[in-house]
C-alpha cells in the first residue's frame, strides 16, 4: 500500500498487553508514514510518577490523570494536524469495561470529526503465547504490564473489546510475526478503502 492510499486514516489496533500492538503499530507507520499514538505515549508520563512497575496495582486516580493526557492528545489532532495526516492507536480495552466502550467511542468520534477512515482491528493471542511474550525484557523500560499470572486472569475473565462498528476486523497473531501482521491490517484497510 503506497502512502497516499493511506491519507487521513485512523487505525485502532485493540488488544491485551502482549499482543504486539506497538511493535506492529510501528511497523504499519514505516510503511504508510502514519503517526503512532501509543497507548505508553499517553500513560507514561502518569506511570513515571506513581513510580509503575508493570507488576504492582497502580493506584486510584491513575486513569482518571490518563484521561486528561488523552483528551488534550485527541484535541490538538482534532485542531492542528494536518487533514491528510494518518494515525495508528494502540489500545488496551476489555468488553467488560464499560470506560473502554467510552474510550472506543471517543476515538470513534475523533476519527468521523477529521472525516478519517476508521479501522478499528481486534488483535488476539493465544494466552500462553501472550504470558510469553509478557515478560519480554524490553517491555520493562516502556513500563508495560509484565505479570504472566494478570494475563492470565485477564484471560479467563474478559475478552478483547468487541464492538459492533462495521469496518470492525479481528486478526489472530498468535503465530504471526508484526510484518505478517501488518500485511494483513494493510489487506483490511486497502478492502475497505475501495468500499468507502
Amino acid at each position: 500500500m503506497s502512502s497516499n492510499a493511506f491519507q487521513n486514516t485512523m487505525v485502532v489496533l485493540i488488544g491485551f498487553a502482549g499482543t504486539g500492538k506497538y511493535t506492529i503499530g510501528r511497523e504499519l507507520c514505516r510503511r504508510t508514514g502514519a503517526k503512532l499514538i501509543d497507548n505508553h505515549l499517553i500513560n507514561n508520563p502518569i506511570f513515571k510518577v506513581v513510580n509503575a512497575d508493570g507488576v504492582t496495582r497502580l493506584p486510584a486516580g491513575v486513569w482518571d490523570r490518563v484521561m486528561d493526557i488523552r483528551s488534550n492528545v485527541y484535541q490538538a489532532i482534532r485542531e492542528l494536524s494536518p487533514p491528510e495526516l494518518s494515525f495508528v492507536f494502540t489500545m488496551e480495552l476489555r468488553q467488560s469495561n464499560p470506560g473502554d466502550h467510552r474510550a472506543f467511542v471517543d476515538v470513534q468520534e475523533l476519527a468521523a470529526s477529521r472525516k478519517s477512515l476508521f479501522v478499528p482491528v481486534r488483535l488476539i493471542c493465544e494466552v500462553e503465547e501472550l504470558c510469553r511474550r509478557v515478560v519480554e525484557p524490553s517491555r520493562v523500560e516502556m513500563l508495560k504490564e509484565l505479570s504472566p499470572e494478570l494475563t492470565r486472569k485477564k484471560s479467563a475473565e474478559d475478552s478483547v473489546l468487541n464492538n459492533e462498528h462495521p469496518n470492525l476486523r479481528t486478526i489472530d497473531v498468535t503465530s504471526r510475526s508484526p510484518e505478517e501482521s501488518a500485511d494483513a491490517i494493510l489487506y483490511e484497510i486497502t478492502t475497505l478503502s475501495r468500499t468507502n
